[in-house]
């Protein structure tokens, strides 16, 4: 895959649906050539991949990077959105193969993917992003999700680590964990439909769709653009969508 010289390069996994296809659309309509990564692959500038290996992630990247030079780019933002809240319930019910693939998925590939773009761009002086999206599980303990939530906390730690790291560079990237709060997409509806042996939380889970308690992709990835551009977040922090919803 080619891809043309951007002032404007977003770098997304998981924009294939849900939050991801809604960011990826609002940053198409602003302009920003963007590069999605998935396993549907469903636009013209996606790239096939199984986020469940991490190292074909950072090899299909890296080539799709080898066409773009750094200084070419005024502004980079590289999100990892992918993720998958199965397998549900203790792990130690799951066999390992499951639970390989999630923390892959989750985390593994995570790293691999914004590792990639940083090593790439990291002597380019415009303005540049890494992001992953968190969950609430990565600082709350919800019995049955003990893979989905040991993974966004480990994203989080990891972009904590890199915000200490770019200080020392002279391009430094910014690092944000974005929580977008409950959504109303397929990993809430796996959540609702879930057994209760394998996720207790399920009855309030479907309580909370009844009561329209569920954030809407297209507003909640609005409030996520809008942190991707504040300058004045800190960069390595947890920052939420509600801090810029109305």
């Amino acid at each position: 895959m080619t891809v043309e010289a951007a002032t404007r390069l977003a770098l997304v996994t998981g924009g294939s649906r849900g939050l991801g296809n809604a960011l990826v659309t609002q940053l198409q309509a602003e302009g920003w050539r963007v590069v999605e990564l998935s396993r549907s692959a469903p636009t013209a500038d996606s790239v096939r991949v199984d986020l469940a290996q991490p190292a074909a992630v950072a090899q299909a990247l890296g080539a799709v990077l080898v066409g773009i030079e750094p200084m070419s780019v005024a502004e980079l933002l590289v999100i990892h959105n992918a993720g998958m809240v199965q397998p549900l319930g203790p792990a130690a019910n799951r066999p390992t193969c499951e639970v390989i693939d999630a923390l892959n998925v989750n985390l593994v590939s995570g790293i691999a993917f914004l590792a990639t773009a940083m090593a790439h761009f990291q002597c380019c002086p415009g303005r540049k992003v890494v992001a992953h999206i968190t969950s609430g599980a990565a600082v709350r303990a919800h019995a049955g999700l003990s893979l989905y939530s040991a993974a966004k906390a480990g994203m989080d730690q990891f972009l904590r680590v890199v915000a200490a790291e770019q200080v020392r560079q002279s391009h430094p990237f910014r690092a944000l964990s974005i929580d977008p709060g409950a959504l109303d997409t397929d990993m809430q509806a796996t959540l609702r439909s879930a057994s209760p042996d394998d996720y207790p939380g399920a009855a309030a889970f479907a309580q909370r769709q009844r009561d329209g308690a569920l954030g809407q992709v297209e507003d909640v990835a609005a409030a996520v653009r809008c942190l991707l551009a504040d300058d004045t977040l800190a960069s390595g922090e947890r920052h939420h969508v509600r801090s810029v919803q109305t």
